[in-house]
């Protein structure tokens, strides 16, 4: 695996890593008002609350192992799988859930972009660290 990481894969770890924190601290920490801008209620459903919650710490700990990468070469490449997974995972769902039950409005289209943007960014890079020229994530 080569440890070389350019500008770009150190922007993309940087930049999705940071959007990750941010995120998944926001729900962590203020579940009810961070879903509420969104339009998101969870009024007095602890069990709604506690699966926002998870969520939020799954999307924090990948931020946290992309910034961490950014200091140790050696997980660049794993920190960018995941982080491919993790927002490509939330496109997956944010896409069946427009199939299934429609539009989530403009708020969470606009988050869906994003994740898609950064989801792809992280599947790039990682590829472009398997091997030298090579270019695949095998």
């Amino acid at each position: 695996m080569s440890r070389q990481r350019g500008a770009t894969t150190l922007v993309v770890l940087v930049a999705s890593g940071a959007v990750a924190v941010v995120v998944g601290g926001a729900g962590l920490v203020a579940p009810d008002g961070f879903h509420e801008a969104s339009g998101v209620v969870a009024g007095d459903d602890a069990g709604l609350r506690s699966e926002l919650r998870a969520g939020s710490a799954v999307v924090l700990a990948t931020g946290l192992l992309l910034l961490a990468a950014v200091a140790r070469a050696r997980l660049t490449r794993p920190a960018l799988l995941a982080g491919a997974l993790v927002y490509l995972s939330y496109v997956a769902g944010r896409t069946s859930g427009l199939v299934v039950d429609g539009w989530p409005g403009g708020g969470l289209a606009v988050a869906g972009v994003v994740e898609l943007a950064l989801g792809v960014a992280c599947a790039w890079c990682a590829a472009q660290q398997a091997s030298p020229g090579v270019g695949s994530i095998a």
